[in-house]
């Protein structure tokens, strides 16, 4: 057993999160992506809620160990027990950087080796499907540029109609701390541009911020008007209008009207610059893939769609590692597995009882 700490139990519990919100900052530093950040840190804060009142330093591999058999979800797989111990070896590694302790016990762990399964595509048929069923401006513009550049989403987030090239119809992406080049087709463009309208800058997919239109609640003794003043911080505002007994609620709502008018008070709430999250982009692709009767689709089943098609179609498996951003070409490679029209051709043609 752990030797007992000597500090306060509150106090020992304070420390382990306090490690842990430097750890997050620490990553931050080091650009970590968002999500890795999220999902790191929420890792180590579970960690610290299961050690409870101990100090890290005196955390073992097989506490590590019990942390991890003990909090497996009903259904999980190799990757996920790969995940956790990789994110406590980073946080780990951190507090062993720092003094804070002597070993790092994640790593006297070995994780068996993920089963790597063949990643899920959509037929070029079922593609045309979902494309048919994005009815908006919005949804077809995401779903052309999903399928025609296969960005991860955490790049869909973070594309800006600045920094995208018309005339060479192609723009730059960030992923897994590399920029590199994404291209699209004419079809692509079209509904961009129809999308887009006559904005020239900021997210391409922003996040859709509802107008303000003030409203009016009635209290026992008034009828109050209220909004926010957006020029001036969003304050809160108010306005008596009336007595509820005396006046009618299209009355209150007439002088709030005019009062509006009358002090010119400007209603418009600020668009902020702000993009469509990664979980609104996933939602809207499954959604569309419900109304297309495909089921269950995700983004990174386009992402895995637009790789096998290219392949499919005659393309280079090393043109396919650069468009898809991979650091390794054995990455690519699994789509060789997926697309195997060619490997049924030949059979059919050169097996005696192929055809």
């Amino acid at each position: 057993m752990p030797a007992p700490a000597r500090v306060g139990n509150q106090t020992v519990i304070r420390l382990n999160r306090e490690c842990v919100y430097r750890f997050r900052r620490w990553l931050h530093a080091q650009h970590y992506a968002h999500s890795t950040e999220t999902c790191y840190t929420r890792t180590a804060l579970r960690l610290c809620r299961f050690i409870g009142e101990r100090e890290l330093r005196h955390v073992t591999a097989m506490d590590i160990a019990d942390f991890l058999s003990k909090r497996l979800p009903p259904q999980w797989s190799d990757g996920h027990i790969a995940h956790q111990l990789q994110a406590l070896r980073c946080f780990f590694d951190f507090l062993y950087l720092g003094g804070v302790v002597d070993h790092v016990a994640p790593r006297f762990l070995k994780a068996r080796t993920p089963i790597r399964k063949l990643p899920k595509t959509l037929t070029q048929s079922r593609m045309k499907k979902l494309i048919a069923k994005a009815d908006n401006p919005r949804d077809r513009a995401l779903v052309e540029v999903f399928y025609a550049t296969g960005c991860r989403i955490g790049e869909m987030v973070n594309i800006r109609v600045e920094r995208i090239d018309f005339k060479r119809r192609c723009f730059p992406v960030m992923g897994k701390r590399k920029e590199r080049m994404v291209y699209f087709g004419p079809v692509a463009a079209k509904f961009i541009r129809k999308y887009l309208g006559r904005r020239k800058s900021g997210y391409l997919f922003q996040d859709i911020v509802p107008q303000q239109k003030g409203y009016i609640v009635r209290g026992p003794l008034a009828w109050a008007g209220n909004w926010r003043d957006y020029h001036n911080g969003g304050k809160k505002c108010m306005k008596y209008l009336g007595n509820p007994a005396r006046i009618s609620y299209a009355t209150a709502k007439r002088r709030f009207n005019k009062y509006l008018r009358e002090n010119s008070i400007d209603l418009t709430r600020p668009k902020p610059d702000r993009p469509l999250t990664r979980c609104t982009l996933g939602r809207i692709i499954q959604d569309i893939g419900r109304r297309a009767n495909l089921g269950m689709v995700s983004p990174h089943m386009l992402r895995h769609s637009f790789a096998t098609h290219m392949l499919e179609r005659g393309a280079d498996i090393r043109t396919i590692q650069e468009l898809m951003g991979h650091a390794y070409l054995t990455s690519t490679q699994v789509y060789t597995r997926v697309s195997n029209n060619a490997v049924a051709a030949t059979f059919q043609r050169c097996h005696p009882r192929g055809a």
